[in-house]
């Protein structure tokens, strides 16, 4: 599986071949392997208070639910800063899998996405993963837990909208709203962009600025491991 030898690569080494010269094209299924994408994304902080009305507009904007996962995600150390390798499991009524992903930083657009690769692993694969992970690491990964609600309306097929509950990133807790658009790498990120923005506007009323640390951001600044 390509990805696996990819998320090898950068536990250990931090030079980074292009991407198209090892093969990973968009829209590769093969093995399970989900391709590349960017992941035009921003996430909001959501009080308590506000979670009741930002569902009533996700609704009125056509938006319903379309499935509830429990996720555990655990992160793997890579040697280029801002990376990010992580491997996720995925509990969905009595079904659990797990996914491999990387995440790297790329200048586009006049921007910065993330592009994403993931695939899917065996318990096998997983259990490997791990084990290499904390070998590298010298401790225990650096893990935390949410319950995912994903949105989807017929009107904006390549959006989901989420609310996410959070737990194990102290203060940083809570709910937070995600909107998320999937790019293919020769798509139109501006537009993505754009269509976030205006989404945003439109689900809470107001021009709120998004949350720039991610998740492993906040994880960081609790770890005490």
């Amino acid at each position: 599986m390509l990805i696996v030898l990819r998320a090898l690569w950068r536990l250990f080494f931090s030079y980074r071949p292009d991407a198209a010269a090892i093969g990973q094209k968009s829209g590769n299924a093969a093995n399970g392997d989900k391709g590349t994408n960017f992941e035009v994304e921003r996430k909001f902080r959501l009080k308590d208070d506000e979670l009741d009305t930002f569902r009533g507009r996700l609704a009125d904007m056509g938006f319903t639910l379309a499935q509830t996962i429990a996720m555990t995600d655990r992160f793997l150390p890579v040697k280029v800063e801002g990376e990010m390798l992580r491997v996720r499991d995925e509990t969905i009524g009595a079904t659990t899998h797990t996914v491999l992903t990387i995440k790297e930083w790329v200048e586009i657009a006049g921007g910065k996405e993330r592009r994403e690769s993931e695939s899917h692993l065996s318990r096998s694969a997983r259990s490997f993963m791990l084990s290499v992970g904390r070998l590298v690491r010298g401790k225990e990964l650096l893990q935390f837990s949410k319950v995912r609600k994903e949105h989807g309306s017929p009107s904006h097929p390549h959006v989901i909208i989420t609310i996410d509950e959070v737990e194990g990133l102290g203060a940083n807790s809570g709910h937070y709203a995600e909107i998320e658009v999937l790019v293919p790498q020769d798509g139109n990120v501006e537009a993505a962009r754009s269509q976030i923005a205006s989404l945003a506007r439109q689900v809470f009323n107001d021009e709120r600025e998004p949350v720039k640390a991610s998740y492993m951001d906040m994880l960081k600044l609790v770890s005490t491991l």
